[in-house]
């Protein structure tokens, strides 16, 4: 099964609905955009129960179709960059322009300016970095311009030019991900930091973009979940103490699911639920000596409901009634006796005998008759014939007459009149004696008690202090009725208290019970139950006004559980292991084998380096594997590690989806010329496949990479950079110096700075003469590089210290082609050398330069047949391929 079909039925079998089209969206662009987010997060919210407001699209699986027409993407060239601002030290509105089919040559000494636009191509393409602060762009840091680091890079997508701005430590674009950067920082990555090599051919890139984008979707879910967790903490039920209570169970095990009904039956409180708290905390908070307490409160409350049952009988309406008829009887048979006793002593010689003052002199002088004065003898004590006694009131002997009226008084006293008074008067007394005292309202614990009641209920306390206050007052009136000389008082307006007895007699018997239930409270096994009981009462308590806040819990619960299995939706682990197995499968040993081909094409296979896989997350990785212990890092061993990470970097480029730019910056800064000389190949042979852009300060090199395009066939341009005192970045626009350019550049140029001469030779034969004797010694230059170039076939070349003898088989010069040689390369130095001032050589007129140019061409032309000829005569010489 190839990877595609591979593909196919593991979306088919494996994948739910929404990572189906998810990965069918990923096969149709480079990437999702905002809306294929907005409606992949929809479906699997969808799928986890979210109440949406318009229901999402119908899901389209991964088919063969969407696969098939795909490419890899949009083929980029870059055409040029322009209106650099403010970096490093290149001139304002630097461009420099890229042939878009080919390879774009920059040179430049040290300082000229190239690694500003290298810069540029690191921030704003696909580079290798383990510091991204290190891809930061400076100004000019001696300059004072100021303002952001800004350039135009133009692309080409196939549809014209495309201006890409980029601005420094802006996001890169899209766009420019295809365009691959290999400078001095990336190689050493390749080599040191890790040797990783990245990439993924389409059809094997859409499990790891699937994974990117599961990463993506989970980022917004969570950003959505954080306010509801957030919420979540902040909306809770505090209990008091932790505790295995039902209450706590329950709030403990909410969920979303849980319904109103069952939070309303878990959190249920009454007030007789309040009650019984009450009374448990108070038997939880006693002691043997409490339950005294409470049994002697329980007798005391007894005590007072009988005392308020015979105060509220003693002072009703009908006995306060009853006061004033008793008082009002003594009054009115008193005064029936005082009317008697006017008329039986007017004629005494003082007057109020039988008056109650009398009465009362009379009383108090019987009574010390009886118990001091004559004490045994009846009272009253008279005189007689055979003996004369002493009055108790004057101390003197009664005479005779005093006698007879002592005697008469007593007849009035004992008399029925005086009598019937003296009952009444004696039933008054005894009402007064009789009335019930206000014992236990009085008492000195009263306050205390009363507060007691007061606790337990305060409705009671105020009906008792009520009841004692009219007790109080009535007791007052009816010992006011009784006690009065005149006439008793009305009776009471206001209606006869009702007794609180019964309710204290039920007050006393549940202080009773209490108390009995506080001797039990003090036994331990009874006391857990107790403790027990008003725990779980407590907690419904708390639960119960904790209701709505639990409620809230509940439907934000609900609404993360949702957000839960959504995010159970985009876990990546069964996407990463696939995308593993699939890279194993179909992309490791090409990853391998091409890394191999890379190593033969540079010549390093003596290096025992190779690749080992590494599993990602998100993209597959190879590292390299040095295969030995290195005592320095591979980077330091400059030419060796160079090879290799242009290897590494080549592979990369090599097996990545499309076939995008890439971006070289002095490649062989520490190679010889043997090891420079198979890079510039391999370079060249690569600007067959993409566009290529070199950076380099390397004239040789640079010589190297233009003879090897050639002989490619790649098309080729190049530039020349420079600086001087005020800026770098500078484009000489006569191109690189004229000893780095090979013979056809040669030729191009003179043709080029001829061009204007046939209008000076018109206008100012003089000047004329002095500028075309000075392109004759260019065309002798040419003469000399021919030798080097085609006669030699660079078998030997100035200022190179190698001899490339496996070229010797192309070698072949005929006596014809080197007499035309010997011809041409004499009329350059005629008139190119100092002629006699005789003017005996005449100077050759535009057409006969022009016939000198063609004939140096077609010179050039027939060497290099006269080589492949010879070359086809040799076949033994020619180099054999591994």
């Amino acid at each position: 099964m190839g990877a595609v079909d591979e593909i196919l039925d593991w979306s088919a079998t494996k994948l739910t609905p929404w990572r189906q089209d998810a990965l069918r969206r990923l096969a149709g662009s480079a990437a999702v955009t905002v809306q294929d987010e907005s409606e992949l997060l929809d479906l699997i919210k969808e799928k986890a129960g979210f109440s949406l407001a318009a229901k999402p699209p119908t899901p389209t699986p991964l088919s063969k179709a969407h696969l098939a027409s795909v490419s890899s993407g949009s083929p980029l060239q870059i055409k040029g960059i322009r209106n650099v601002k403010n970096v490093n030290r290149l001139v304002p509105a630097a461009a420099l322009p890229f042939t878009p089919n080919g390879m774009t040559i920059v040179y430049g000494r040290n300082g000229s300016g190239k690694s500003g636009f290298v810069r540029i191509f690191r921030t704003a393409c696909r580079t290798r970095t383990d510091n991204p602060a290190k891809l930061k762009v400076l100004a000019d840091v001696y300059g004072s311009s100021g303002g952001p680091q800004e350039a135009e890079i133009i692309v080409d997508l196939g549809s014209g030019d495309v201006v890409v701005p980029w601005t420094a430590g802006a996001p890169a674009s899209e766009i420019l991900l295809q365009v691959a950067v290999f400078d001095s920082s990336a190689a050493q990555l390749y080599v040191d930091g890790g040797n990783q090599i990245q990439f993924l051919p389409f059809g094997l890139a859409l499990p790891h973009k699937l994974n990117e984008l599961c990463l993506t979707l989970r980022d917004k879910l969570e950003a959505e979940r954080k306010p509801i967790t957030e919420q979540i903490a902040l909306v809770t039920v505090v209990f008091e103490t932790p505790r295995t209570t039902k209450a706590q169970t329950f709030y403990a095990g909410l969920t979303g699911k849980v319904t109103d009904a069952q939070i309303d039956a878990a959190a249920t409180f009454s007030p007789n639920d309040e009650k019984r708290v009450d009374e448990l905390t108070r038997l939880l908070a006693a002691n043997t000596a409490s339950a005294a307490d409470v049994t002697a409160l329980s007798t005391w409350v007894k005590n007072l409901a009988s005392e308020c049952a015979s105060l509220g009988q003693a002072f009703s309406d009908p006995q306060l009634d009853g006061y004033r008829t008793l008082k009002q009887q003594a009054i009115d048979a008193r005064a029936a006796a005082g009317t008697k006793a006017v008329d039986l002593f007017s004629s005494e010689p003082l007057p109020g005998v039988g008056g109650e003052t009398w009465r009362r002199l009379w009383l108090a002088a019987r009574e010390y008759s009886v118990t001091d004065a004559y004490a045994g003898r009846e009272f009253p004590v008279l005189s007689t014939p055979d003996a004369t006694e002493t009055c108790v009131l004057c101390q003197q002997p009664l005479s005779a007459e005093a006698s007879d009226r002592i005697g008469r008084f007593q007849a009035f006293v004992s008399g029925s009149l005086a009598a019937t008074a003296d009952q009444a008067e004696t039933a008054v007394t005894q009402a007064i004696t009789s009335l019930p005292q206000v014992e236990i309202f009085a008492s000195k614990d009263w306050a205390t008690r009363l507060e007691q009641i007061r606790k337990r209920n305060a409705e009671l306390a105020d009906t008792v202090t009520s009841f004692k206050k009219d007790v109080e007052a009535r007791r007052a009136i009816a010992l006011a009725s009784l006690q009065t000389s005149e006439v008793p008082p009305p009776p009471l307006a206001a209606a006869a208290p009702v007794s609180p007895h019964g309710a204290l007699q039920d007050l006393s018997a549940v202080l009773a019970t209490e108390a009995e239930a506080l001797a039990k409270a003090d036994q331990t096994g009874e006391r857990a139950k107790l403790e027990t009981e008003r725990a779980e009462l407590a907690d419904r308590k708390i639960l119960t006004a904790g209701r709505d806040r639990a409620i809230k819990r509940r439907d934000l619960l609900k609404e993360d559980a949702l957000y839960t299995t959504a995010l159970a939706e985009v876990q990546t682990k069964g996407i990463t292991q696939k995308a593993n197995e699939l890279v194993d499968t179909h992309l490791t040993k090409i990853v391998t084998d091409h890394f191999e081909v890379e190593r033969k094409i540079l010549e390093i296979t003596h290096l025992k380096v190779g690749l080992a896989r590494k599993s990602g997350q998100t993209k597959a990785a190879f590292q390299t594997n040095p295969g030995t212990t290195l005592t320095k890092l591979t980077s330091e061993i400059l030419s060796e590690g160079e090879q290799r990470a242009l290897a590494a970097f080549l592979t990369e480029i090599a097996v990545t989806e499309g076939a995008g730019p890439i971006v070289i910056d002095d490649p062989v800064s520490s190679l010889d010329r043997d090891c420079g000389l198979k890079v510039a190949a391999r370079i060249a042979a690569e600007a067959q496949k993409r566009q290529v852009i070199i950076f380099t300060h390397d004239l040789i090199f640079f010589n190297d990479l233009c003879r090897e395009a050639d002989d490619l066939g790649v098309t080729t341009e190049t530039i020349a950079l420079f600086a001087d005192g005020a800026n770098a970045g500078k484009v000489d626009p006569a191109g690189v110096s004229w000893k780095g350019l090979s013979v056809t550049k040669r030729l191009a140029r003179i043709r080029n700075d001829f061009a204007p001469l046939k209008k000076l030779h018109t206008s100012s034969p003089a000047d004329y003469e002095f500028k075309v004797k000075h392109l004759y010694g260019r065309l002798r230059d040419c003469y000399e590089r021919l030798v080097e170039e085609h006669i030699f076939c660079d078998v030997v070349r100035r200022g190179v210290d190698r001899i490339e003898t496996q070229k010797l088989r192309m070698v072949h010069l005929s006596d014809a082609l080197a007499i035309r040689f010997h011809e041409g390369m004499t009329k350059a130095n005629t008139h190119s050398h100092d002629n006699p001032a005789s003017d005996t050589v005449s100077i050759p007129d535009p057409a006969a330069f022009e016939s000198d140019l063609a004939y140096i061409e077609q010179l050039i032309t027939d060497l290099k047949a006269e080589s492949v000829l010879a070359e086809g005569n040799r076949p033994s010489m020619k180099p054999k391929k591994d």
